[in-house]
C-alpha cells in the first residue's frame, strides 16, 4: 500500500504551560496530539528553553492550545507565530572539498568532489546518490559524508531553515591511509553545503490557499485587504447576497488576518486556508532573513562551537 504523504508544518508557536503542577498533564496532550495527527509536532528548543509544536496554520495550532485547556485542564500561552522558512537551489553547483587537519599526531584528512543539483519538486526530501567509481572512496567513508551533508541540510546554510529538494552527488575523492577518519569526511559534506550549495541558493516560503467569505457589501474592502497583503486573486463569487473570494497568499503577510477580517466585516467574515505550495522569497525578504541569521544566537553559537574545524 502506497504510503500517506504528510506535508511539513508551515508555522511554528512556541507554548508555555504557565501552572507547573500541571506540567505531567502538559505533556500527555502534547504527546497525544502529536501520535493522533501527523502534521502537529512538537519539539523542546534548548536554545531559549521552551517547547515549540508546529502545525499548518494558525488556526491549526490555536485549535489545539484550545484543547489542551479544555480537556487537560492546563492553562498555555502562545508566543509570537514564526514561519517555517525552506532552502533549496536554483541552478545545480559542482563541489569539490579538501578538509585536511594538522596540529601534531595523527593528522585529519578527506576530500570529495560531485555536483549538487536541484530536484524538480523543492518541497522534496534531499537525495544523497552514491556514484564514487573505482573504489576512490570507500564505503564507510561515503557514508560518512552523507551523514555531514544531512547534518548541514537540517541546521540550513543560507538563512538558518531547512534544506529541501536537492540531489547530492558524490563522484569520488581521495583517501590517506593514516589521517582520514569519519570525522574528515562527514566535514567534506558538511562544507559541500555549507560553501558550495549557498552560491545558488534561495529561500522559499509557504504560500496558502484562502478562501473568505463576507456580505457581497465588503467585497471590495475584502478584495482590496488581499491586494495589499500582496495576495493572487483567483476567483470572486456572489450568491444569496454572500461574496466568496479564492485567492493564494504568502503565509507571513496572513498573521492577524482572522482579527482584520472581522472588524472589516463587522463580525460577520470568515476565512479558511490550507497549505498550497513553497515558492521564492523576494529578493528584499531574502537579505533581511540571511542578515537576522547572521545576528541569531543560533549562528554565533555554530560559529563558536568550531563545528566545522
Amino acid at each position: 500500500m502506497e504510503s500517506m504523504f504528510v506535508p511539513d508544518p508551515v508555522i511554528s508557536m512556541s507554548i508555555k504551560n504557565l501552572r507547573h503542577k500541571d506540567d505531567d498533564k502538559f505533556s500527555k496532550a502534547l504527546a497525544r496530539f502529536v501520535k493522533e495527527d501527523p502534521t502537529f509536532r512538537s519539539m523542546f528548543n534548548p536554545e531559549n528553553k521552551e517547547i515549540v509544536i508546529s502545525g499548518m496554520g494558525e488556526l491549526h495550532l490555536d485549535i489545539y492550545a484550545e484543547r489542551i485547556r479544555r480537556e487537560y485542564g492546563c492553562e498555555v500561552e502562545l508566543g509570537e507565530p514564526t514561519v517555517n522558512y525552506r532552502e533549496t537551489l536554483t541552478e545545480p553547483v559542482e563541489f569539490s572539498v579538501t578538509y585536511k587537519r594538522q596540529s601534531g599526531g595523527r593528522g585529519q584528512f578527506g576530500e570529495g568532489f560531485g555536483e549538487i543539483e536541484p530536484l524538480e519538486d523543492a518541497n522534496g526530501e534531499v537525495e544523497f546518490v552514491n556514484a564514487v567509481t573505482g573504489g576512490m572512496i570507500t564505503n564507510n567513508f561515503v557514508k560518512s559524508v552523507e551523514k555531514g551533508v544531512r547534518e548541514a541540510c537540517a541546521e540550513g546554510a543560507l538563512s538558518g531553515h531547512k534544506v529541501s529538494g536537492i540531489r547530492f552527488i558524490l563522484r569520488g575523492g581521495r583517501v590517506h591511509n593514516v589521517d582520514s577518519s569519519d570525522w574528515a569526511f562527514s566535514r567534506v559534506g558538511y562544507y559541500a553545503i555549507k560553501e558550495h550549495f549557498v552560491n545558488k541558493a534561495t529561500v522559499l516560503e509557504p504560500w496558502m490557499n484562502v478562501e473568505i467569505s463576507a456580505p457581497k457589501d465588503y467585497s471590495g474592502e475584502v478584495i482590496q485587504s488581499v491586494n495589499e497583503r500582496g495576495g493572487k486573486m483567483q476567483n470572486l463569487d456572489i450568491q444569496q447576497g454572500i461574496c466568496t473570494v479564492t485567492a493564494s497568499a504568502p503565509l507571513q503577510v496572513m498573521f492577524g488576518f482572522s482579527s482584520h477580517l472581522r472588524k472589516m466585516t463587522s463580525g460577520m467574515g470568515t476565512f479558511t486556508m490550507e497549505f498550497k505550495e513553497n515558492k521564492p522569497v523576494d529578493h528584499q525578504t531574502q537579505e533581511t532573513l540571511i542578515n537576522n541569521y547572521k545576528e541569531s544566537k543560533a549562528y554565533k553559537n555554530l560559529q563558536a562551537s568550531g563545528v566545522g574545524i
